[in-house]
């Protein structure tokens, strides 16, 4: 046999189980549908996998740009790199709407930012300095003195070929009246061990293995001082003069022997400026891991930096050179920190429906339970006002009758524990026009007695 008792507590658990559902879950939809719509305001994810290009595998952009590869992986992200010619090689990759490059690593000074207006900077990394290296018995006081002899200037496609075919044009050395031959140190360099060319340039690093096997050969090459560097540094904004001091190089040997001046463009770091800023902060989060130490022209911190920029800057380069990194990249893993930041748009609806759902939905939940017990209000209304009227036995205990069923009904009605006062005041009332019905019934037996 069924206890009475359990049915009638499991049926009023279901009742308020149902009504918590209803109510709580259209608080959760309300707030659901809302972040919905702020999400559709969210940046999408940041892709996975981006691609740089650099140059030949033995130069120091395909050098700089494994280390940000590894700086990537880290946080998680894949960087390609595709190897190239050189900086003139990468502008037409990554100009290219057609190749799927995101990066480039390039020399400053190749072009004008309006030649390529979807491409922008996100700094200058280094200095690159321009080594000319001759004949030990090849006199040279200008650059106007290599006119009729053969030089070796970069390969094609590289920012050396760019940078000094411009000078020697300058300067009026050009195919005309001089032997240039489009290579690069690594093959120009036996030709001018052996005597087959008299002039080389390149653009490396100090730490060159190029740079350091031409000047150790001193007996055989010397190393060109540019008498005219702060000119090309006046006429030409994106150049530097540089000075290496005596025994910059070697300090047994003491190489050079004498201070050397010296040029120098920038390698600036190039993007497409439809990339995720988040790539983009995890780019110059890269370079200011790997070219914040300096050498020997550069203090430490010095680079990366927003001068000799080959385009505009990029607005989180600005942001990044002007304040730091986002606050959230300072203290949070990379991946975690983008998410937070990505998100924080729903903050706004979230906070602001959490609050108010919070203060509505539990006086909704009240009002929901008080609403089964004040519907019996209304009918109690009508039968009070037609009880105060009433003279006739015959309809008192008709209505006597419909209260108690009534009474019946009432005390059935499922509400917590918390609620019970609300029925027995309603319950009370009935008492109350049963009494008064009562009274009707008896004065009107008295009355035909």
């Amino acid at each position: 046999m069924k206890n009475p008792y359990l049915a009638k507590f499991i049926k009023m658990l279901k009742s308020h189980l149902l009504m918590s559902v209803i109510i709580y879950g259209l608080a959760a939809g309300v707030l659901a549908g809302a972040l919905w719509f702020a999400f559709q305001f969210v940046d999408p994810l940041p892709p996975s996998k981006v691609t740089i290009v650099s140059g030949g595998p033995g130069g120091a952009y395909h050098g700089y740009a494994k280390q940000y590869a590894a700086f990537f992986a880290k946080h998680g992200y894949e960087l390609e790199i595709i190897q190239t010619n050189g900086s003139m090689d990468n502008l037409a990759r990554i100009s290219d709407p057609e190749i799927d490059v995101q990066a480039a690593l390039m020399q400053g000074g190749i072009t004008t930012p309006e030649e390529h207006p979807t491409l922008q900077s996100l700094g200058s990394l280094y200095y690159e300095p321009v080594w000319l290296f001759h004949k030990k018995h090849f006199k040279i006081k200008t650059l106007a003195d290599l006119k009729g002899h053969t030089i070796a200037v970069g390969t094609k496609g590289s920012g050396t070929n760019h940078l000094v075919t411009t000078l020697l044009d300058e300067n009026e050395v050009t195919i005309e009246d001089a032997k240039l031959v489009e290579a690069g140190a690594s093959a120009a360099i036996p030709l001018l061990m052996k005597g087959k060319i008299d002039a080389l340039v390149t653009i490396a690093g100090i730490d060159s293995k190029a740079v350091n096997e031409l000047i150790h050969a001193r007996k055989k090459i010397a190393l060109y001082s540019f008498q005219r560097a702060e000119t090309y540094a006046r006429t030409h904004h994106y150049l530097k003069k540089l000075t290496l001091p005596q025994g910059g190089i070697d300090l047994v040997e003491n190489l050079p022997s004498k201070d050397i001046s010296l040029l120098a463009p920038s390698a600036n770091l190039v993007v497409r400026e439809d990339l995720h800023p988040a790539i983009k902060y995890l780019f110059l989060l890269a370079a200011d891991s790997v070219h914040s130490k300096g050498d020997m022209f550069a203090r430490p911190d010095t680079f990366p930096n927003d001068e000799s920029v080959l385009f505009p800057l990029s607005s989180e380069a600005v942001n990044f050179y002007k304040s730091g990194p986002p606050f959230l990249m300072r203290y949070l893993p990379f991946q975690l920190a983008i998410t937070v930041e990505r998100l924080k748009i729903l903050l706004i609806p979230l906070l602001t429906l959490l609050f108010p759902l919070f203060k509505i939905t539990p006086p909704a939940y009240r009002w929901q339970i008080r609403r089964r017990i004040f519907k019996w209000y209304k009918h109690l209304k009508k039968l009070d006002m037609e009880a105060y009227e009433m003279k006739n036995t015959e309809d008192a205990q008709k209505m006597l009758a419909q209260l108690e069923r009534m009474d019946r009904k009432v005390l059935e009605t499922s509400v917590p524990l918390s609620y019970t006062d609300y029925i027995y005041s309603l319950r009370l009332h009935i008492r109350m026009i049963e009494d008064r019905l009562k009274k009707v019934i008896e004065e009107d037996t008295d009355a035909s007695a």
